[in-house]
């Protein structure tokens, strides 16, 4: 009897075909890195506060991977206390797993290419809120905008491990993880371990968050703003409190969970004004660049804590993508009222417009927090009019 060896056929294509979005993240990430580090070509890094952390995360690996609560070279001959940085042990820690495959690899040689990766990782969790909020290729449309943006070019360049690249990832990923969340909680309808898991999963998130930057609040008021405001839309659609609390139970519950998480762990680290900096984060802000109170302060005179000659220097600063996104704004708002669709994607991106509008009014600094609405903006743009191209869409309110 013959015998023949059967070999499984392998469709490259279709393999391609479901996995496009995959290979073009990979892509998005290595040109990402690369851009940022290409021909560096000094023993050292780029500037002072480079120095600081690395200074930091030194010390976590000399001493037996804690950061020590004094930093001796400041405020001399006492030195001053800090608070725990969880940038520093991302950089420490990372380093050390690196170090046990590329043992004669120094922390600094380390430090030119850390900064860059973690930049060109937003492509990650900003692929999935785009994809979530819409669909795969505004998603890639979405992570390609915001990786090679030169605004968050010029502040994660390689060398340079200020914590920029982190303060602009970790709200992404607080972001995604609880656009998860809420999608399971209105596919399920009911808190579920998995819905508490994520959910769970969120709130340490958010805590990491609070351990990397003092404005942690404002991500706080986004996901309250967007939860607040989608039920005050199904209140108008409904009128009936008991069919709101029915209907979006489970979304209220995970948001409970969130919210309990992160305030179980954070009050008893920074203490009970961690409560009072998340409401009044918003109504303090301003007062950053204030000439009372502790003297002399130092942002008084920064340059990029000034404030913005109006509006029209705000959208000189910002350019082309600012318009994209209100036209993207402008075509969700018409096709929620005309079909009903995409009330999460309006809710979110018109919150994430307006609160770093009001921030750069107060400084210009903050132009930077346009990024990730701009990308999500523009990744919807472009991908609708792919969509109405090849016929997916039928008409401008799909």
């Amino acid at each position: 009897m013959d015998m023949k060896l059967t070999v499984p056929r392998i469709d490259a294509l279709g393999m391609l075909k479901n996995n496009w979005h995959i290979l073009a993240l990979i892509l998005i990430i290595y040109l990402g890195t690369t851009v940022r580090t290409l021909d560096y070509r000094w023993p050292y890094l780029r500037n002072i506060d480079s120095y600081n952390f690395y200074k930091e995360m030194d010390e976590i690996l000399e001493n037996g991977g804690v950061l020590p609560e004094t930093d001796t070279l400041k405020l001399a001959p006492y030195g001053t206390k800090r608070g725990q940085n969880f940038y520093a042990y991302a950089g420490a820690y990372s380093y050390m797993f690196f170090r046990a495959f590329m043992p004669d690899m120094q922390l600094w040689q380390y430090l030119i290419w850390f900064p860059a990766l973690l930049a060109a990782l937003m492509a990650v969790p900003i692929y999935f809120i785009t994809k979530t909020l819409y669909d795969k290729k505004a998603g890639i449309f979405a992570a390609a905008m915001i990786v090679f943006d030169i605004a968050i070019i010029s502040r994660t360049l390689g060398g340079d491990p200020d914590n920029d690249a982190m303060v602009l990832l970790m709200p992404l990923v607080i972001i995604s993880l609880y656009l998860l969340s809420h999608k399971i909680a209105e596919s399920a309808g009911r808190l579920t371990t998995k819905l508490a898991a994520f959910s769970v999963l969120t709130g340490l998130s958010l805590v990491a968050w609070r351990f990397t930057w003092g404005g942690f609040w404002w991500v706080l008021w986004l996901i309250t703003g967007f939860l607040l405001l989608k039920l005050v839309f199904k209140y108008v659609k409904s009128r009936n409190v008991r069919v709101l609390w029915n209907e979006n139970k489970a979304a209220i519950q995970s948001y409970g969970i969130i919210m309990l998480t992160f305030f179980a762990l954070a009050v008893p680290a920074f203490g009970p004004g961690v409560l009072a900096n998340a409401v009044l984060g918003p109504l303090e802000f301003p007062a950053i660049k204030a000439e009372g109170g502790t003297f002399p302060n130092v942002y008084v005179s920064v340059a990029e804590l000034q404030n913005p000659e109006g509006p029209r220097d705000i959208i000189n600063r910002t350019g082309l993508p600012f318009f994209i996104l209100l036209l993207s704004l402008a075509y969700l708002s018409y096709s929620y009222i005309a079909r009903r669709k995409h009330l999460d994607t309006l809710v979110l991106l018109g919150i994430w417009f307006v609160g770093p509008f009001l921030a750069t009014i107060v400084a210009i600094r903050f132009t930077i927090l346009f990024s990730a609405p701009m990308a999500i903006g523009a990744g919807i743009f472009f991908s609708k009019i792919l969509r109405m191209t090849t016929g997916e869409d039928s008409s401008l309110a799909d």
